[in-house]
């Protein structure tokens, strides 16, 4: 029993964690935005500067605890594929993103986005694919941009069925084809729903790697190996997801206010020591990975020592991980 702890323990110190977009309050956000009738330059400058300085806040406070990944809000740039948004915009924005560039490097932490899920490339509308691909062309600009590196992925769903599970499959792999600059960053996530991770295995093969997460793959199960999923990053490091179910939910597929420390364990049991950064998706973001950094160590049995936050939103008695 000691050493199958031992060996879990060696485990977690491989995973990299992180939160997504926001503090669990909403404060501090990556996500501030305007309504489309203020959207001008003067009041775009504005949102765009405050979304950077929040985003330079989060990254600090993702440092203090001890974590080596984070989500940037997918209205970090807000209407940047409206109709309404003239791209000139974009060039007078530079000087915003060029001021982040040293402060993310500085703080090493790993930036992935995920738009949401209106990003539909395997869509028979054309008008659905066409504002997918221009929203997808926004991410990996803003990346480029903020000098991420490969790592710095944007994650989508495959979409859907549309009556003809196979067929759909087929349109979003002929989407990759047809745009092969997609290959630069798109990564592809199983979901809870329609498309399961033998699926999104299958899709990776036109060179897309594959986002395993755990609550989707709890919801939606099918037969899969963990080293085919990390196969599929070539050099770089997987991203994983995990999430656990909410005490009562409104809708299927919905995210607790925090993960369960059995669900991470049972993660970690599966991941057999792959290096990864797995994104927590709880509601309650960081307040959510200071519980789950306490219960792993209440779990271990591990003595946890005072840090993480240090701010006025948090007790004195925060912690981050000791294991």
């Amino acid at each position: 029993m000691v050493k199958d702890q031992d060996q879990l323990i060696a485990h977690f110190k491989l995973v990299g964690l992180g939160f997504f977009c926001s503090t669990a309050d909403g404060k501090i956000s990556t996500n501030h935005t305007l309504s489309s009738k203020k959207l001008n330059l003067k009041n775009l400058v504005k949102i765009v500067s405050r979304n950077a300085e929040d985003f330079v806040k989060l990254l600090d406070i993702s440092k203090r605890l001890g974590l080596k990944i984070f989500r940037l809000g997918s209205n970090f740039i807000p209407f940047a594929s409206h109709e309404r948004f003239d791209n000139a915009w974009f060039d007078e924005l530079k000087p915003i993103l060029r001021e982040l560039v040293p402060e993310v490097k500085r703080r090493e932490i790993r930036i992935t986005m995920h738009p949401g899920q209106f990003v539909v490339l395997n869509s028979p509308r054309k008008e659905v694919l066409v504002n997918s691909l221009k929203e997808l062309m926004y991410h990996f600009w803003l990346l480029d941009e903020l000098a991420v590196d490969e790592n710095g992925v944007v994650v989508v769903h495959t979409g859907g069925v549309y009556g003809d599970k196979e067929s759909a499959k087929a349109t979003f792999v002929k989407r990759i084809s047809e745009n092969p600059w997609l290959l630069e960053r798109l990564a592809l996530e199983n979901d809870e729903r329609y498309f399961t991770v033998r699926d999104v295995l299958e899709i990776s093969s036109v060179g897309i790697p594959v986002v395993f997460d755990y609550y989707h793959h709890k919801l939606n199960p099918s037969e899969f190996s963990i080293p085919e999923v990390v196969k599929t990053w070539g050099d770089r490091i997987p991203e994983f997801h995990i999430s656990s179910e909410p005490q009562s939910s409104k809708r299927f597929g919905e995210h607790g206010d925090w993960v369960k420390v059995e669900d991470f364990v049972e993660m970690i049991k599966m991941l057999q020591g792959y290096r990864v950064d797995v994104i927590v998706e709880a509601k309650k973001k960081e307040l959510a990975l200071e519980r789950l950094f306490y219960e792993l160590n209440e779990y271990f049995r591990v003595t946890p020592k005072t840090g993480g936050l240090r701010d006025e939103r948090k007790p004195k008695n925060s912690h981050s991980p000791q294991l």
